[in-house]
């Protein structure tokens, strides 16, 4: 979200006449809260404490707004003085979602059929531009004569899956004209919009931005974050006095707790691949990408996590990131140690010759005996999604592969065994720094870039984003 603001006005329940004043405060990094003066379900000083799905407000400015997701946190009684009469109490209920532009009467309304972000550093990603450059004309210049040639994209559409459908949807804002022009200025946007083919639930949309955000992340190779989110539905139509109806354009607003530094854009010199290097390509990757974010968000939140957390580092950082490669190869590489058919043919000889005293303690570790451990695992994801960049990062793999392990079996355990071999401080922090970027090859992997593709846009970029990781120069030779 863009900026945090303030909106007064009158709020009240669905389907009541009890109107109360109070104040909307939004906060994009904080909490979003509606302060009011009374209460909106009683009148008694002490009101009690009851949270609600719905609150409709009319602002100052005549606009419509309906919070969803309402929890009542104070209630300031009002001061009794003896002989005079006394004031209302205070009420205040923390918001979830803000929308402004509808009303609706329950949760079951907030359905809609397109969804449009703004999302920060979207702009540069896309990198294509409305603006012509032409060549420089020497002769107008010396007069100096400016123009500017703008003609704005054509919107670029892909499909998700057979319910939705993406688009990245271009606008630009003119400055007005005046009889003494002083200055002309045209912007251009770029919007991430979803149109679904029925009506869903916002908080449905919402996941689907929120999960190009994430792939947006992978490519920057840094968190991002949403700078404006519009509805549109079907259920919420608007007619003209003509008789023209149309949709209602609706703002929604929720705070996003970002704790990162955004106020520099990156250049796609600065990004492990922009749009224009995957355009080709990309209607294939972002399906794929939509397509197995199911299976594999577990593993992907514990990496993402790494990201939306700023620079803060510690032991379970690392943790989160070994637990991402532990269970991104559980979801996609469903194979045990030994093939099962020959393991239940070994458990069963092994049972046959025991001891039936042993039976119950023998069966409890059969239960678990033919999963892969950690070890296994990271030896097969190094093998399968490194590339040439990688192989420089991680020159043996053997050794990565023990501190990985060694370390994570030290910090969930603390057992001495583990402790000689753990890493600690710095080093363990450029463990993690690796192993994070070889989740994020293993996840593109997976969303269809080959390792040749990877290993080119890797190598665009280790200058300035994996400098600390290798001695590029000691490569280079």
């Amino acid at each position: 979200m863009k900026e945090n603001f303030k909106i007064i006005g009158e709020w009240f329940l669905p389907n009541q006449q009890n109107r109360v004043h109070g104040t909307l405060n939004f906060e994009k990094n904080g909490k979003s809260t509606l302060e009011l003066y009374g209460s909106l379900t009683s009148d008694e000083i002490f009101p009690e404490f009851k949270d609600q799905e719905i609150i409709l407000g009319i602002s100052s400015k005549s606009k419509e707004i309906t919070l969803s997701g309402c929890f009542m946190t104070k209630s300031g009684g009002a001061t009794l003085v003896q002989g005079k009469e006394s004031g209302k109490s205070s009420i205040t209920y923390l918001i979830s979602y803000i929308f402004i532009g509808l009303h609706v009467s329950k949760t079951d309304e907030l359905i809609f059929d397109n969804i449009s972000a703004e999302i920060f550093n979207l702009d540069e990603w896309v990198g294509i531009s409305g603006f012509k450059r032409d060549k420089l004309d020497y002769e107008k210049f010396k007069n100096h004569e400016y123009s500017i040639n703008y003609k704005l994209p054509e919107s670029i559409e892909f499909e998700i899956d057979k319910t939705y459908s993406g688009k990245f949807s271009f606008s630009v804002n003119i400055s007005g004209l005046s009889i003494y022009q002083k200055s002309q200025q045209i912007s251009q946007q770029v919007q991430f919009q979803i149109d679904s083919k029925k009506e869903t639930n916002f908080s449905e949309l919402l996941k689907k931005v929120n999960r190009f955000q994430n792939f947006l992340l992978l490519a920057l190779y840094k968190n991002t974050f949403i700078l404006s989110v519009k509805l549109k539905g079907e259920s919420h139509k608007e007619i003209l006095p003509d008789g023209i109806e149309f949709k209602k354009n609706i703002e929604l607003f929720f705070s996003t707790f970002d704790s990162g530094n955004y106020d520099k854009p990156k250049s796609f010199r600065e990004m492990i691949f922009s749009y224009r290097e995957i355009a080709s390509k990309f209607p294939e990757l972002i399906k794929n990408w939509y397509g197995k974010y199911d299976l594999l968000e577990p593993a992907f939140n514990l990496l993402f996590d790494q990201f939306y957390q700023g620079t803060r580092f510690n032991e379970n950082s690392f943790l989160n990131l070994a637990q991402s490669a532990e269970t991104f190869h559980a979801r996609i590489h469903n194979h045990t140690k030994i093939p099962r058919e020959e393991y239940n043919i070994m458990k069963e000889e092994i049972l046959k010759t025991t001891d039936s005293k042993y039976h119950k303690w023998l069966k409890e570790q059969f239960n678990f005996g033919n999963n892969l451990n950690l070890h296994l695992r990271l030896e097969e994801i190094t093998e399968k999604y490194s590339n040439e960049i990688i192989d420089k990062i991680i020159p043996d793999k053997d050794k990565f592969v023990f501190q990985v392990k060694h370390s994570r079996n030290y910090y969930t355990h603390y057992s001495s065994s583990s402790k000689k071999n753990a890493l600690k401080g710095s080093d363990l922090f450029y463990l993690s720094e690796k192993l994070k970027l070889l989740l994020v090859c293993s996840f593109l992997m997976e969303s269809g870039f080959s390792k040749e593709e990877l290993s080119k846009s890797l190598d665009n970029v280790k200058w300035n984003l994996f400098n600390q990781l290798a001695n590029w120069r000691e490569n280079k030779k």
